[in-house]
């Protein structure tokens, strides 16, 4: 895992079984292609860590509904939230709607007020920009940031993290431009239904930044997380299953 420079091809990152190199006409986005990389890594180090799977000590549970679990942990950087649930189409099909079709989220996700990939910077790498409306106690929020996928043993996993280009994107005075450490998705075939089901991981830490305390955005983050994955659920099962597989 990592990345480095080898003589005469740029900039390379290593992870997740993957390696991958940036285009010289891709130069000036050196900086955000490593940050795809490092927090791909972080993320895979997250769920390799034996407490993620049962969600043992130090996560704690925060809140649940009708088969969705958020769990919670505190660490240094901040809080960590991480929510699972099952969804009824496949984990490829899954994954292909977060990475190909960021712009068709605020059509079925409230919490999303628009969300676009900005520039494909290789294969497996990209960077973003989305802005929330307003949720909960929680003004609207708006990130830059760079972004992996990796597939590994028929999971597929999607990692992003906060990049400052303001040149490119210039902060919205409509919002308040948050960081987020890691946002990672985890999508893996169920058991039960390997070709029609999966299991979602979804884990996230972000600084909201802003005029808001710490201690108040944590009390409202997890429930956030959850209504983000209802809203993706009632969207995978209800639109994307019967229109990815009409005979079911």
């Amino acid at each position: 895992r990592g990345s480095t420079i080898f003589p005469g091809m740029g900039k390379t990152i290593s992870v997740g079984g993957l390696e991958e190199h940036l285009a010289d006409d891709m130069v000036q986005y050196e900086d955000v292609f490593t940050t795809a990389g490092d927090v791909m890594e972080h993320g895979l180090d997250i769920l390799d860590d034996p407490s993620f799977e049962e969600k043992k000590a130090p996560w704690k549970l925060d809140c649940s509904s009708d088969g969705i679990t958020v769990h919670y942990k505190d660490t240094a950087t901040g809080r960590y939230f991480a929510g699972r649930c099952k969804m009824k189409i496949s984990a490829k099909d899954l994954s292909d709607e977060f990475w190909d079709h960021l712009e068709r989220n605020h059509e079925f996700n409230d919490n999303i007020r628009q969300a676009r990939r900005v520039r494909k910077l290789s294969e497996n790498t990209d960077y973003l920009h989305y802005t929330s409306n307003d949720v909960f106690i929680i003004k609207s929020r708006e990130v830059v940031a760079a972004r992996a996928m990796r597939e590994i043993n028929g999971a597929y996993f999607l990692a992003c993290r906060s990049v400052d280009l303001p040149k490119e994107i210039a902060e919205s005075k409509a919002s308040v431009r948050a960081y987020i450490h890691v946002s990672l998705s985890r999508t893996r075939p169920d058991p039960e239904d390997p070709a029609h089901s999966c299991i979602y991981d979804y884990v996230i830490c972000t600084d909201l930044k802003g005029m808001m305390f710490r201690s108040a955005s944590n009390q409202v983050l997890g429930r956030a997380t959850l209504k983000d994955i209802e809203n993706i659920r009632q969207y995978a099962n209800n639109v994307l299953r019967p229109k990815l597989y009409p005979g079911l």
